[in-house]
């Protein structure tokens, strides 16, 4: 029993104490870290896999879908990029410059060697790129003009109102894609927007819908602008004119006049009477005064009227020979 005590006790002096303990970690972390840091430091030679990202697309080309396209590169470079090379995302390729004929295209990677370069770490050499050449299938889009539609709802707080037409800028686009889809395409609406409690000048730009994921519209936005007045409500009398009436017959019609009323801007309102309006009545609509009514049709008013009822809707008349 008591040698197994003095072994015990010999070995327990050989452990070093807890501060000893920590030195001695701390020396060999520290001549880890230093030995790391030389290996990675010093330049190697090892070959790189990255995926491939094509950009610059040329006009009316689509890239179809396909498995992942990769390239390999052979560097030379320190061993620390080298092992930070395996978290780069991907290798960006211009199309600009690659060939296309007939669904088929094909990029030199040799004449993008230094745009490929750019992307590296500075110091970093390429020995080799496999494969030289990448081919990859296209497809070819159609190009169409069409008209842009704007999906608005406005509302006015009360006493206001537009004061002239949306415009819309530019009021077409063009788009490209799948012939099978533009062939049928007429027209492109914005995204759904309403405006509510209006009492000023509207000039906003607003996006366009995307019905298909494989068109490309020549803008994603466009502006819409319109005027906002502040309205007053106003009420003229404003006689009928009778049209078409043969010369040898006379017409008087019950009534004579009607009544109009409409919104006018503020402004406005004073300027405006009832030789503003006109309505009229068509005898020929009268079927050769077999009918009893003839309809009151609106004919003219001021552009800044809006909203504009009036009356009765039709009348009675009577013809005299």
């Amino acid at each position: 029993m008591s040698n197994y005590v003095w072994v015990l006790k010999k070995i327990y002096e050989y452990i070093p104490r807890r501060s000893q303990l920590k030195f001695v970690l701390l020396f060999v972390f520290i001549s880890l870290f230093l030995w790391t840091f030389t290996k990675l430091s010093n330049e190697q030679t090892a070959k790189v896999t990255f995926p491939v990202k094509f950009t610059e697309t040329p006009d009316l080309i689509i890239i179809e879908d396909s498995a992942e396209t990769k390239i390999s590169l052979t560097l030379t470079s320190s061993g620390l990029d080298l092992f930070l090379y395996s978290f780069k995302k991907y290798i960006k390729l211009n199309l600009s410059s690659a060939s296309f004929n007939k669904g088929t295209g094909v990029i030199d990677l040799y004449k993008q060697k230094f745009q490929v370069q750019k992307q590296l770490y500075e110091g970093t050499i390429i020995n080799d790129i496999d494969p030289l050449l990448i081919e990859f299938d296209y497809s070819t889009l159609g190009r169409k003009k069409v008209e842009v539609v704007p999906d608005i709802n406005l509302s006015f707080l009360s006493g206001y109102d537009k004061f002239n037409d949306l415009k819309i800028k530019p009021d077409s686009i063009f788009i490209s894609g799948p012939l099978s889809i533009i062939d049928t395409l007429k027209k492109i609406p914005t995204v759904s927007i309403k405006y509510e409690n209006i009492n000023k000048d509207v000039n906003d730009y607003v996006k366009l819908f995307q019905i298909n994921p494989l068109l490309k519209y020549q803008t994603e936005f466009v502006n819409i602008d319109f005027s906002v007045k502040k309205f007053t409500e106003k009420s003229l009398i404003v006689p009928i004119n009778i049209i078409n009436l043969p010369d040898s017959l006379s017409i008087r019609l019950f009534p004579q006049v009607v009544e109009v009323s409409f919104s006018i801007p503020l402004e406005k309102a004073e300027l405006i009477n009832s030789n503003n309006f006109s309505f009229t009545c068509d005898y020929l609509s009268s079927d050769f005064g077999k009918k009893d009514i003839l309809i009151i049709d609106l004919v003219d008013k001021p552009k800044t009227a809006n909203r504009v009822k009036w009356e009765p809707k039709y009348v009675n008349y009577l013809i005299r020979e």
